[in-house]
């Protein structure tokens, strides 16, 4: 018998990763209407391995599954691969003529057989070229209205899955529009694929950034910036702007993130939108770390009104516009740096209470400022017990290295690492 499930042979025929199957999942449970986060990596190897299934899938993750795989009922899907025909065993002859190869594909789904890699290279293949009729050397509206669509997904998937895998998706993925933008194109498709490029671009920054190679990261932020600039987008050409200073926040002094960010808010002209209030935030996060509350306190003030400001489309954006709990996290940080523990406290608590149990970074992150601001409130034992808390509560995968350039920082302001608890917590860091 197999050890893999149908499902599992299924994925391991696409070459799926984990990633890119939860992105899927979210993608057609949208399409379905379906209220569903993507199952946990754990549960997803269950599915893969016979044996391991406990439970069946909830009634929303079947009309998914069933969807995801047509032709399969979940039953099916989580049986062993050998108690159905497995979609690997189909021979494809790939030959040069492109009618045999339709035939020969005809004859393998007609048999019932499945879609095996050299079945779906011929399908590729079609489709290609049947995509570059209709489009004439153009890429249509729909196509690009699915790129941009693309960036939203990763943002979605990056609080649920490990930076490294999606960052492995996403660079195929911008391999991909890289080959599209060397093609002959309109002036109006052109920029709207530099919009496109700008996008993942600033996606590769995060997770890079996420992963702790800072530099790299910056480079994929300017990188963002140019194809942003050829786009004629000055708005996101500033948001890229604001996400390198961000990486100085976190990687490099508390001055030259509230430079960069001060230099990125000048360039949009303090124009009301996601950008500007990012950067103001930035400013008074770092003067916050700096010690310069006096000067901090307004910029919050500045920003929360800015954000009051801010359109309904820029707070759902989640990879380039500016959530409510994302301003809420980086609000409540900014306090806590500012020793203003109780207001760092409110703002937590409603940031904590939207994000979802399955969406771990953030949460984490706004933990240690909890634990932060108790630590600076004169409780270094309860701060290093909810820091920890917040460490182990992430799967290996997800300790990557901002969050612990996060922890270890909270562990530098704590101090007294001599308490039973420090000792623990720097047990946690070193592991």
């Amino acid at each position: 018998m197999s050890e893999l499930t149908n499902f599992g042979a299924l994925l391991k025929e696409q070459g799926a990763t984990y990633a890119r199957f939860a992105r899927q999942f979210v993608s057609v449970a949208r399409e379905l209407n379906v209220n569903a986060d993507a199952p946990q990596r754990r549960q997803f190897d269950r599915w893969r391995i016979a044996g391991r299934v406990k439970t069946t899938p909830r009634d929303d993750a079947t009309q998914i599954l069933e969807r995801m795989f047509p032709g399969y009922s979940v039953r099916e899907l989580l049986q062993p691969a050998d108690q159905r025909p497995p979609l690997h065993k189909e021979k494809v002859a790939v030959e040069a003529d492109e009618v045999l190869k339709r035939r020969a594909l005809l004859g393998v789904v007609g048999a019932g057989l499945g879609l095996g890699p050299a079945a779906l290279e011929i399908m590729a293949s079609t489709r290609a070229r049947l995509d570059a009729a209709i489009e004439s050397s153009s890429y249509s509206t729909a196509t690009l209205e699915r790129w941009e669509e693309i960036a939203n997904e990763y943002a979605r998937a990056y609080q649920t899955l490990p930076p490294q895998e999606l960052l492995a998706d996403l660079l195929a993925d911008i391999d991909e529009v890289q080959q599209m933008l060397e093609a002959h194109q309109p002036i109006r498709h052109r920029r709207r694929l530099c919009r496109v490029v700008a996008q993942l671009a600033a996606l590769a920054g995060i997770f890079t950034s996420a992963l702790g190679a800072h530099r790299e990261a910056r480079n994929w932020f300017h990188t963002g910036k140019l194809a942003a600039s050829e786009a004629g987008d000055a708005h996101l050409e500033g948001t890229l702007a604001v996400r390198s200073a961000i990486v100085s926040l976190y990687y490099g002094t508390p001055a030259a993130a509230y430079t960069h960010a001060a230099r990125a808010r000048e360039r949009l002209r303090s124009a009301v939108g996601p950008a500007s209030a990012r950067s103001l935030v930035v400013e008074a996060r770092a003067l916050a770390r700096m010690r310069r509350g006096d000067e901090a306190l307004p910029l919050l003030r500045q920003a929360e009104d800015m954000f009051g400001k801010l359109s309904s489309q820029d707070r759902e954006d989640i990879a380039l516009g500016y959530t409510e709990r994302q301003f809420l996290f980086h609000l409540g940080n900014a306090w806590t740096h500012l020793g203003r523990t109780e207001e760092a406290w409110t703002v937590q608590r409603r940031a904590l209470a939207q994000y979802a149990p399955t969406e771990r970074l953030d949460p984490a992150l706004i933990r240690i400022d909890r634990a932060t601001a108790l630590a600076r409130a004169g409780e270094p034992e309860e701060a290093y017990r909810i820091a920890g808390g917040a460490i182990t509560s992430l799967p290996t995968e997800h300790r990557t290295g901002m969050v612990m350039r996060y922890a270890s920082d909270f562990a530098a302001v704590v101090g007294r690492s001599e308490l039973p608890a420090g000792r623990q917590f720097t047990e946690l860091l070193h592991a």
